[in-house]
């Protein structure tokens, strides 16, 4: 049995055809609608037709984060000091 989404995807992307054909007929001339229904007419069957994956947990336990054995210094310093220069404008 084929599965639905696969159906579901081929109805839309048959519609979608079908409408721009419909637009192509009726306006003479291609214009952008009828174009834009042409251009999404393989995204539904790309979406139908992919497998279907199912994910695997790989972090199934928790992750243990290491503890900073230092202390980070967060003093301000003088820019000069660093060896930036000061922009002249």
């Amino acid at each position: 049995m084929i599965p639905s989404r696969v159906v579901v995807g081929s109805i839309i992307s048959a519609t979608l055809m079908i409408l721009s054909i419909y637009n192509f007929t009726i306006d003479n001339f291609s214009s952008t609608k009828a174009w834009s229904y042409l251009l999404l007419t393989p995204w539904p069957l790309v979406f139908a037709l992919s497998p279907k994956i199912y994910l695997k947990n790989i972090n199934k336990g928790g992750y243990d984060w290491e503890e900073e054995s230092e202390e980070v210094n967060i003093e301000n310093k003088d820019p000069i000091d660093s060896g930036y220069d000061i922009p002249i404008l």
